[in-house]
């Protein structure tokens, strides 16, 4: 009778045994709260997709899949190496183990670090999921190997009769655009996209001059910015105010200054030269225009103005005009939000 309870408990523990064995234990990897946080950014990802995502890029970067891990970007970094700068080479040719070892360390995320995106290893990689495409793409890689975009000894800021152009004389495409929407409005330019990004084919012919407007809320604003404006300091990135006493400095081939309004609230400019464009490039970008290109260059030149929006960069086309009245401007020729399409457009006209 013994042998007969024996055999049934060893039935049932096989039995109970090859169930668990055969059931998937594959329990979700992100918690309750990542589900929630997804709910508050109206579900355009799911956690688990977003977790699978990263651990997707870590496998390719175990594998030093160069090409694979930069298939994963659409278009252009933000942050990164270009994709011609990396076609050809070797994975150590761009990332150090170093950055391989702390990368592949790290935990892949169930959620984003709000509005900006979900990141590996403390920001080295950057990623999001597109709503439109219903994809997920890199688009930023930070800690690869620096490129050197020009060949050519570059100034260290942009000097005009031995005194350097301050950085917020440059004006931007504000993060709003309200500032190139005005001028779309007031000369009624329907190609709102294209003026915004090519202000240079507008001026001179759709803007008939280069005087600053009155904008909707009563503040001078400018596109072309007047050289002896510059020089006063009366000129903020695209708006006119006072003229204030400013500090400039020159940091690791940056040129920088600080401006504040009271002891709390201050911001912070900067322009670094990028690469020389030629003249007569120069003078086709702003095909309208009857002065003179003087000198012409591609900039990064941004703003900072503190929390946790960081800087506002953006990398631009600028010329130095000259006129028969004997007036200069700065005026802005092409616009991009990122570095490595204005570095691909500048190495294909030079």
């Amino acid at each position: 009778m013994k042998k007969v309870y024996f055999l049934i408990f060893t039935l049932i523990f096989c039995i109970n045994s090859s169930l668990t064995l055969g059931k998937d234990n594959s329990d979700p990897i992100c918690t309750k709260e990542d589900r929630e946080y997804a709910e508050f950014w109206k579900n355009y990802y799911d956690p688990e997709d977003a977790y699978n995502f990263g651990e997707l890029i870590k496998k390719l970067v175990k594998e030093k899949n160069l090409n694979k891990l930069f298939d994963l970007v659409e278009g252009e970094l933000t942050s990164g190496p270009r994709k011609e700068f990396v076609n050809g080479k070797k994975f150590s040719d761009i990332f150090s183990d170093k950055w391989r070892n702390s990368l592949l360390q790290s935990k892949s995320p169930c959620s984003p670090v709000g509005w900006r995106g979900f990141m590996l290893d403390h920001g080295s990689i950057w990623f999001n999921k597109d709503r439109d495409k219903d994809k997920w793409y890199i688009f930023s890689i930070l800690g690869a190997k620096k490129e050197l975009i020009s060949e050519k000894k570059l100034p260290i800021g942009w000097k005009i009769s031995e005194e350097l152009i301050p950085p917020q004389c440059f004006s931007t495409l504000w993060m709003s655009g309200d500032n190139y929407e005005e001028f779309a409005d007031k000369f009624a330019i329907k190609n709102y996209k294209d003026f915004s990004k090519n202000p240079g084919k507008y001026l001179g012919k759709e803007i008939p001059n280069l005087e600053p407007i009155t904008a909707s809320w009563n503040d001078k604003i400018y596109l072309a910015a007047p050289l002896n404006k510059c020089f006063k300091g009366n000129l903020r990135g695209g708006g006119i105010v006072d003229a204030t006493n400013m500090d400039i400095k020159i940091s690791n081939k940056s040129i920088q200054n600080k401006i504040c309004s009271s002891m709390f609230s201050c911001t912070e400019y900067e322009y670094t030269i990028l690469s020389k464009v030629p003249l007569e490039k120069c003078k086709k970008l702003a095909p309208h225009i009857i002065g003179k290109c003087e000198e012409s260059f591609l900039i990064s030149v941004g703003d900072y103005s503190g929390g946790s929006m960081g800087w506002d960069m953006s990398y631009n086309i600028y010329g130095l005009f000259s006129f028969n009245n004997n007036r200069k401007f700065i005026i802005p020729l092409k616009n991009f939000r990122k570095k490595n399409n204005a570095v691909n457009y500048v190495k294909t006209i030079n």
